[in-house]
């Protein structure tokens, strides 16, 4: 396993100092002499370099991940848990994809060396890929499922409505339980 950077070994107050001089768009020698400020042990600048450098890199991660997401809830609809379960579905496969892709292409900045190992044929690895690959099949099972089970419920209920208000029309207009057991069964296919 990799050791810490010297930035992960900073006290939590001098990492989120690096995070906020970052996010108000200060530059690593701004960064490096604010840290020098603060503490007589503050990291080198190439260190803060590597660690904004790696930032930018999740951060631009996480704007194309927010994107697929809104791609995904404008395309999957207004069902909120179907959106969700779908959501960190695609996100687990494309997670599992860039596994894939990196492996070949021994990116550094997308995978790490156990990334790449899990598809190159360690045991464990390949494995915990194998259980991944599982858990996101079973994942969309369940969640055609919930939508399966969904659907119905907002049959039933649906269909619940309109027999009340079939009932309550054919009332006023002075039909008989017949006739409106009639309508139920041929029209709404209700008994």
């Amino acid at each position: 396993m990799a050791r810490h950077s010297s930035i992960e070994r900073l006290p939590e107050p001098l990492r989120e100092a690096i995070a906020q001089l970052r996010q108000a768009g200060r530059t690593i020698d701004e960064i490096t002499a604010h840290l020098r400020a603060m503490t007589e042990e503050a990291p080198s600048r190439s260190a803060i370099g590597r660690h904004v450098k790696k930032m930018d890199f999740v951060a631009e991660r996480m704007r194309r991940s927010r994107q697929v997401a809104e791609a995904l809830v404008a395309e999957l609809g207004d069902a909120p848990e179907s959106r969700t379960a779908r959501l960190n579905i695609e996100l687990i496969h494309s997670a599992v994809m860039d596994l894939f892709m990196n492996a070949e292409t021994g990116d550094e900045g997308d995978a790490d060396a156990e990334g790449r190992a899990a598809v190159a044929g360690n045991p464990q690895g390949v494995m915990l890929l194998a259980k991944a690959v599982d858990h996101l099949s079973r994942a969309r099972r369940s969640d055609a499922d919930a939508v399966r089970i969904a659907e119905q419920r907002a049959e039933k209920k649906a269909k619940e409505k309109a027999v009340g208000a079939v009932e309550v029309a054919a009332r006023a207009r002075g039909l008989s339980a017949e006739t409106i057991e009639a309508i139920k069964a041929g029209i709404l296919g209700v008994a």
